[in-house]
């Protein structure tokens, strides 16, 4: 066996391939979902915390979830017809799993963990950046130049 093979038995136990493109395809998909509100929460200019992740999840949750239907449950809805039992299994059946599990945690755990554990309020965006809050008067001065 090669050093990684050696590294992957010992940490892991033997994986084989297939269980090795779900648990990437987890972890990118897990980072996926919550990258975005962490963000929108991070950037947020509200004194409490839970109205920080209410405009986050007002902000960017309608996106991540179009997103997860959109090109996650729609685009792997084809292996739900396949003939072989490797793809029926533990492509479209994992995958759906992964993707529900990730959206569960994203839109539900993430926001309900940041109102309690977050980061202190976001002073920059008060004062040089272009991020406002939804209903900021200061916004609309921002649209009325794009168009």
């Amino acid at each position: 066996k090669q050093w990684y093979q050696r590294r992957v038995a010992i940490t892991v136990g033997n994986i084989n391939p297939v269980s090795l493109v779900n648990l990437v395809m987890s972890v990118g998909i897990s980072v996926e979902f919550c990258s975005h509100i962490t963000r929108s929460f991070a950037l947020s200019t509200h004194l409490s915390r839970v109205d920080r992740a209410k405009e986050a999840l007002s902000r960017t949750g309608s996106s991540v979830l179009s997103g997860i239907f959109m090109t996650k449950i729609i685009g792997v809805s084809v292996l739900a017809f396949a003939k072989s039992q490797i793809f029926e299994i533990y492509y479209f059946k994992m995958y759906v799993c992964i993707v529900a599990l990730g959206m569960l945690h994203g839109l539900v755990f993430l926001p309900v963990f940041l109102t309690f554990f977050g980061p202190a309020r976001n002073t920059a965006g008060i004062v040089g950046t272009t991020y406002r809050p939804i209903d900021s008067p200061e916004r609309e001065p921002l649209l009325r130049d794009r168009q």
